[in-house]
């Protein structure tokens, strides 16, 4: 990489320690912003005062202030769903509170809620229809395609290929508006269903125009990090393949939750970026 001029930013679950403690989220805000971090997901269940009840719904009238006080950042709203398996209908009470947030948190840009589904496994894969998942996700997509917005989809325990051709047949039957259904993408997500050396090669096959956004994380051990030293991916040598490969959708930072959470993502940005740089990379001067 010839230069720092990805859009950093990061997932609100990288709070969870800090919004447990009583810290608002308006705060953690502010100081991501002080940072140079101005992509925000707001992850169901790391909101804080910003959702409500056993299920963490979104309060949309609320998150509007909140964007209302941050017009300079980018923010997305992510929900748990199974919207790859199951009955999930563009009905559900979640879905609908998940896209009146992402509404409510546009400021006049296109609405954007991204689904994780952590539910169906690799089993439920593979006896599962592609194309019933499919059109599972074209309903929702035509439901934010109704108030102007996109739906991103980010891989979990789904193997990469089943998602991979769901993801295309879906892209199929939107036709035109295929370009409003796009990938969350997050390589350390790859390794609970693909072999770590299977890792650069999907990297490196992923089309830019299907990704809105890069999920970055490290593992060890089989478990997340709150912070990018060694593991099991080679971040810096996948970010240049991206880079290389023309992506352009915001980088967000998703380290484990820890008490430290600022110092571990200052580190994390020179390491991750800094070696790549025409200088080092600090969170303060990153170019947004």
């Amino acid at each position: 990489m010839s230069d720092c001029s990805w859009l950093l930013g990061l997932v609100s679950n990288c709070w969870k320690v800090q919004l447990d403690s009583g810290t608002p989220l308006d705060s953690l805000i502010t100081e991501a912003v002080r940072r140079g971090l101005t992509a925000i997901e707001l992850r169901q269940g790391s909101l804080g005062e910003y959702e409500a009840g056993p299920t963490c719904v979104p309060q949309a009238d609320r998150l509007a202030e909140l964007a209302r006080r941050f017009p300079e950042v980018r923010f997305n709203v992510a929900l748990s769903l199974p919207c790859l398996g199951g009955d999930l209908s563009r009905e559900d009470s979640l879905f609908l509170a998940g896209r009146a947030a992402a509404m409510a948190m546009a400021m006049g840009q296109s609405p954007h809620l991204r689904l994780v589904d952590l539910q169906t496994r690799p089993d439920q894969c593979l006896a599962s229809s592609i194309e019933s998942a499919a059109r599972r996700l074209v309903e929702l997509t035509e439901a934010m395609v109704e108030v102007e917005g996109q739906l991103s989809i980010e891989h979990a325990r789904q193997p990469w290929s089943w998602l991979d051709s769901v993801m295309s047949a879906a892209r199929r039957r939107l036709g035109e508006r295929s370009s409003r259904l796009r990938l969350c993408f997050d390589p350390c997500n790859l390794l609970l269903t693909e072999r770590a050396e299977e890792v650069a090669g999907i990297v490196e096959s992923v089309e830019p125009k299907e990704v809105s956004m890069i999920h970055v994380k490290q593992r060890r051990n089989g478990q997340v990090q709150p912070d990018f030293g060694d593991g099991d991916l080679d971040w810096p040598q996948l970010l240049e393949t991206l880079r290389r490969r023309g992506h352009t959708g915001p980088v967000l930072l998703e380290i484990a939750p820890h008490v430290e959470v600022w110092a571990n993502l200052e580190s994390g940005i020179a390491r991750l970026l800094g070696a790549a740089c025409s200088e080092p990379a600090r969170p303060s001067r990153i170019q947004t």
